[in-house]
């Protein structure tokens, strides 16, 4: 159920294809289209192999009238009588045309979390070797959609890194603003001062992990929050308890670093520190500067007992 998202370049002529360079790694490639207007990607496929792509839409009730079409172009696909004439058919290759769906109701996507109508699919094996092309146009509206590509979901380790910053322009192609997906972070953050401030425990260690924790509550507010407003969009299914779940995992290390940082830097305090910034990298957690911030805290000088709490703040 998970895709590793990626940003559409939106080329529009065939020879500079957006290249996807796993074509059985499971993406989910997110962009804006006009009215016609193609935009070009490719894929280079082994015959017999199984190709599976998948054309969705943004559940923003503003798009609803927006209907993409996509199509397979590719060695041993016969041409198909309803592709448009301005389709770029390199010589020798074929297009098949996805069969568009009636989907009105939108599915909701736990990991991110979003929601999004599926309007096409196709699942077939490569007729041949060599490489094919995926075109992606709109006649008569503009709008944003998705165009999902692959089957095997995993992510790498520079994948699991980028994927929070991504997600973030998911949720502005979902049409919502800039402000409010940022607001958690920012409120988090001056909260995470003020704590910090009033302890009387002010040292560069607990500034640091001080602040990572609560990058890493914030992240679990916005798990909510999405989960919250796709909610609007999608029926409840059992899936919400996936983002739930996730939302609970980010809250945990929050709360543990908090109270990591509150407390004597140790040799142990350190370590987990370290350890909980590592796993809330690996995990999405804390926006990238969150871990980074709570890895940093391991190693940050830290005096031991109070610093009274007439004085500045001390490292």
């Amino acid at each position: 159920m998970a895709h590793v998202p990626l940003i559409s370049e939106e080329k529009e002529n065939i020879s500079f294809a957006m290249h996807i360079p796993d074509p059985a790694k499971s993406w989910a490639i997110y962009g804006f289209i006009k009215p016609h207007v193609i935009h070009y990607y490719s894929l280079d496929v082994k015959r017999g192999q199984r190709i599976y792509l998948s054309l969705i839409k943004s559940a923003n009730p503003q798009e609803m009238d927006f209907d993409p079409v996509m199509i397979l172009i590719g060695p041993g696909i016969e041409i198909s009588d309803n592709a448009p004439d301005w389709i770029q058919l390199p010589k020798d290759l074929g297009g098949l045309v996805a069969t568009t769906k009636n989907a009105s109701i939108a599915t909701y996507e736990p990991f991110g979390p979003s929601s999004f109508i599926e309007m096409a699919e196709l699942d077939l094996p490569a007729p041949g070797s060599g490489r094919y092309y995926v075109a992606v146009y709109s006649k008569s509206t503009h709008g944003h959609y998705g165009l999902v590509a692959g089957f095997r979901e995993e992510f790498s380790f520079v994948d699991r890194i980028v994927s929070p910053i991504r997600l973030i322009f998911v949720w502005l192609w979902s049409g919502q603003s800039p402000g409010t997906i940022i607001i958690p972070y920012f409120v988090a953050e001056i909260v995470g001062i003020l704590i910090f401030w009033r302890s009387s425990r002010r040292t560069a260690y607990s500034f640091a992990g001080t602040m990572a924790a609560f990058l890493f509550m914030a992240t679990s507010a916005t798990v909510i929050g999405q989960t919250a407003f796709n909610l609007t969009r999608a029926p409840f299914g059992p899936e919400v308890y996936i983002s739930l779940t996730i939302a609970l995992f980010h809250s945990i290390l929050g709360v543990i670093s908090l109270r990591l940082a509150r407390n004597e830097a140790g040799m142990l305090q350190r370590s987990l520190m370290g350890i909980i910034g590592t796993m809330a990298l690996l995990a999405g957690s804390g926006l990238i500067m969150g871990p980074i911030l709570a890895i940093a805290a391991s190693m940050l000088p830290s005096m031991k007992g109070s610093v009274p709490s007439t004085l500045g703040p001390r490292s």
